[in-house]
C-alpha cells in the first residue's frame, strides 16, 4: 500500500526519495492505520517539502484514504477486519452483501479485489472497463450470476423469490456502476503529472459530483477547449448549409439579355428559423455540481448555440439567462459569482418539481412553439410530491423536443422516490449525463439538429 501511495504523490509532483520512503514505512510500522489524523500529520512532516508539496500532499492523502467510498480508505479504519470481511466474498458472498446491502463489506472486498487484478498499475482510462470487469469477477461474479439464475428458473418460484431476483439484478447493476467509477477515480489520482492531454481525458469522464478543488481550473481550461472545438466544427456545418442551391430558371430569366452567358447567378433562398432553446437545470444538492459545469460548457458556444433561456430550480423555479449571458462574456470569476448567486437564490429547499414546472411553464408556455426545445437537467426525484409530469406534458405538446438529461446511474432510475418512467413519457429523448463528455455529446446533438 505505501510503495502505491508514494507512486500516486510522485505523480502529483511531489518528490519523494527512497529515504524517505523508508522513513515513512517506519511511520506506518509505529502509528499504524487507525489514527489517521497523526497519520496525516506525520507523512506529511516526512515527505512534502515545499508549499506546493504540502498541499498536493494534503489532496492525494484525502482521495487515497477516502472514507468509506474508495477502496484504499476501508483500510484506514480497521484493515486487517476488511480483509477478513473480504475474504468472504466466496460462494455467494457477493450475494449475500448485495441483499443486506453492507457497504463497508463490498468496499472491502472491491479493495481486496483490485489489488489482485493489478489495478494500481492502471495508466490509461482506455483501461477502465478491462480493471472494472476483473474487479467485478474477482469479487465474485460468476457466484452472483449463479445465484441470479437460480432464483430466475426455481419451479413454482415464490413472489419473496421473485422480489429477491430482482433486488440481486438490480444491485448487480449498481456494483458495475460502482466499480467503474471507482477505476475511473483511482486512474484520474495516478494521471495527474502523466500528460495534460491524459489528465483532461480522464477528468473528463470522471462524474463532476466527484471533481476535487484542485481540479476546477483544469475543468475549466477543458470546458473552453472542448466548446471551442464545438463551435468551430458546427459553424463549418452551418456556413455549408447556408450555401444554397443554384436557381436554374432564374439565373436564365436574368441573363437573357447577355445571349446565354451566366454573368448573373441566382441561389434558391431558403427561409432559416432560428430555432430556441430552454434549459431547466436542478441546482440541489450534488446535482448543483452537473448544473455548473453543464451552464458553462452551454453559453460557452453562444457563438452557434440557438437563443437560449436558461432557469435554475429546486423547490422554485427562476430565471438565470440575463446573468449568464452577461458573465460568460466577461470571466471565469463572473461565471462562479452567478452561479453562487443561484445557489443562494434557488438552491436551497427540498426539490418541489411540481412547483417548479409550474414556475417554468408561467414564464415560457406562451412562446414555446414547434422551434423550441425543452432541455431539464435533474435526478427526477420528487421526494414523493408532484412530480409535474401534467405540466410537462403541456409543453411536450407544444415543442419540438424535450429533452431530460438525469446525473444519476440508470440503474437507480424509478427507485425509491425517481419519477423518471412518468416524466420520461413526455421527453423525447431522456439520457445520462453526469460528465463533461456526457455533456458534449448532448450539445453536439442539440447543434447538429439546430442547422
Amino acid at each position: 500500500m505505501l510503495a502505491d501511495f508514494i507512486r500516486v504523490l510522485r505523480a502529483a509532483d511531489v518528490r519523494v526519495s527512497p529515504a524517505e520512503a523508508i522513513d515513512a514505512a517506519e511511520i506506518i510500522d509505529q502509528i499504524g492505520l487507525g489514527e489517521r489524523n497523526l497519520l496525516k500529520h506525520a507523512l506529511g512532516h516526512s515527505l512534502a517539502k515545499t508549499e506546493n508539496e504540502k498541499r498536493a500532499f494534503a489532496d492525494c492523502f484525502e482521495t487515497y484514504f477516502r472514507l468509506p467510498d474508495s477502496a484504499p480508505s476501508a483500510a484506514i479504519e480497521d484493515a486487517q477486519e476488511d480483509e477478513e470481511r473480504a475474504d468472504k466474498t466466496t460462494s455467494g458472498g457477493l450475494a449475500d452483501m448485495l441483499e443486506n446491502n453492507d457497504q463497508a463489506a463490498l468496499q472491502a472486498a472491491m479493495a481486496q479485489a483490485a489489488d489482485a487484478a493489478g489495478l494500481s498499475e492502471a495508466r490509461l482510462f482506455t483501461q477502465q472497463g478491462i480493471f472494472a470487469r476483473r474487479i467485478v469477477e474477482n469479487m465474485g461474479l460468476d457466484e452472483l450470476d449463479e445465484r441470479i439464475r437460480e432464483l430466475r428458473t426455481a419451479p413454482n418460484i415464490s413472489q419473496r423469490a421473485t422480489e429477491r431476483q430482482q433486488n440481486l439484478e438490480q444491485g448487480r447493476a449498481r456494483l458495475f456502476d460502482d466499480v467503474h467509477e471507482f477505476v475511473a477515480r483511482q486512474i484520474a489520482m495516478r494521471t495527474k503529472n502523466a500528460g495534460r492531454l491524459l489528465r483532461e481525458e480522464a477528468l473528463s469522464r470522471m462524474r463532476l459530483t466527484h471533481l476535487d478543488k484542485s481540479d476546477m481550473k483544469v475543468m475549466r481550461a477543458l470546458i473552453r477547449k472542448l466548446a471551442k472545438k464545438l463551435a468551430s466544427r458546427h459553424a463549418r456545418r452551418r456556413k455549408k448549409a447556408r450555401r444554397g442551391v443554384l436557381d436554374v430558371r432564374r439565373t436564365l430569366r436574368a441573363n437573357q439579355s447577355h445571349n446565354g452567358l451566366l454573368f448573373d447567378l441566382a441561389w434558391k433562398r431558403t427561409k432559416i428559423e432560428r430555432p430556441k432553446l430552454i434549459v431547466m437545470c436542478d441546482v440541489s444538492g450534488s446535482v448543483a455540481a452537473v448544473s455548473r459545469f453543464f451552464l458553462m460548457f452551454l453559453y460557452s458556444l453562444d457563438e452557434v448555440m440557438p437563443k437560449t433561456r436558461s432557469f435554475v430550480f429546486s423547490n422554485r423555479c427562476g430565471e438565470i439567462s440575463h446573468y449568464m449571458s452577461a458573465a460568460t462574456h466577461a470571466n471565469d470569476g463572473e461565471v462562479e459569482k452567478v452561479m453562487e448567486k443561484a445557489l443562494r437564490d434557488y438552491g436551497g429547499g427540498s426539490t418541489d418539481y411540481g412547483q417548479s414546472f409550474t414556475d417554468l411553464a408561467e414564464a415560457v408556455l406562451e412562446t414555446i412553439d414547434k422551434r423550441t426545445t425543452l432541455m431539464v437537467l435533474g435526478d427526477a426525484r420528487s421526494n414523493f410530491g408532484d412530480p409535474g409530469h401534467l405540466v410537462l406534458k403541456e409543453m411536450h405538446e407544444r415543442a419540438r423536443r424535450v429533452i431530460w438529461l438525469n446525473p444519476e446511474p440508470q440503474s437507480t432510475w424509478n427507485t425509491g422516490d425517481s419519477e423518471m418512467r412518468r416524466l420520461g413519457t413526455y421527453c423525447t429523448q431522456v439520457n445520462v449525463c453526469h460528465s463533461i463528455r456526457h455533456v458534449e455529446r448532448v450539445l453536439d446533438d442539440l447543434l447538429r439538429l439546430s442547422v
